[in-house]
């Protein structure tokens, strides 16, 4: 029994410590986040040199993270962690990881678009459609840290990311989809409404995986009470 008990205490200081390096990714793929909220407060200012300065940015932490997933995949691929834990840890890596990916898609399609196109009510709407992302994303960082100390916190935090999921949702049909719709009626390019629809899907899409993080997150919170 000590035998196995000592073998149980092992297993997760290393799930621990393999949570501390995805805690690490996390906070990487925050900062892509944050910079891609910063690209799209530029385009709805209208400053076009500043989206593209800033979007690079967004490039370069993006990579970053990529790096660091990796780094943890290569670290997993050992067999440190039993199968379940393990196939638990990479599905959190991974979705976290889509985050950073849906992030830089959403502002690098920012870059075909003309802001001055866009009716300014519907600027408005990309720009509140930023801030919930990047308040989901956040969120999700907040129950990221808090698995490592406090688990019941990460279960609160994850709850309040999936109600914003929901405001999320409900924001989109209620008023960017209709402010959209009228706009591409009076935009007559078929191509422009194509970029700027798939940059409302993208910020949708990161905030689901946010939500799908979070998921996650209470799964394995709850196995640790």
């Amino acid at each position: 029994m000590k035998t196995g008990s000592s073998i149980i205490w092992l297993g997760r200081q290393r799930e621990r410590q393999i949570l501390e390096a995805c805690n690490r990714h996390m906070n990487k793929v925050l900062e892509v986040i944050r910079e891609t909220h910063n690209v799209f407060m530029a385009f709805c200012r209208g400053e076009v040199k500043e989206v593209d300065t800033r979007f690079k940015k967004v490039f370069d932490l993006e990579r970053e993270a990529d790096d660091i997933k990796d780094k943890i995949i290569d670290e997993l691929s050992k067999g440190v962690l039993h199968p379940i834990n393990r196939e638990e840890v990479v599905k959190l890596l991974l979705t976290v990881d889509d985050m950073a990916d849906f992030a830089k898609t959403s502002a690098r399609r920012l870059l075909f678009i003309q802001p001055k196109k866009l009716t300014a009510e519907l600027r408005e709407n990309l720009r509140i459609m930023a801030e919930l992302f990047l308040k989901a994303s956040e969120g999700t960082g907040e129950a990221f840290k808090a698995l490592l100390g406090d688990p019941r916190g990460a279960i609160e935090a994850s709850s309040r990311v999936e109600r914003i999921e929901e405001r999320v949702d409900d924001f989109r049909f209620e008023s960017v989809i209709p402010e959209f719709l009228k706009w591409c009626e009076s935009c007559g390019d078929p191509g422009q409404c194509l970029i700027v629809f798939s940059i409302i899907e993208s910020m949708e899409n990161l905030v689901d995986r946010c939500e799908i993080s979070t998921d996650v997150i209470r799964h394995i919170a709850i196995s640790y009470l």
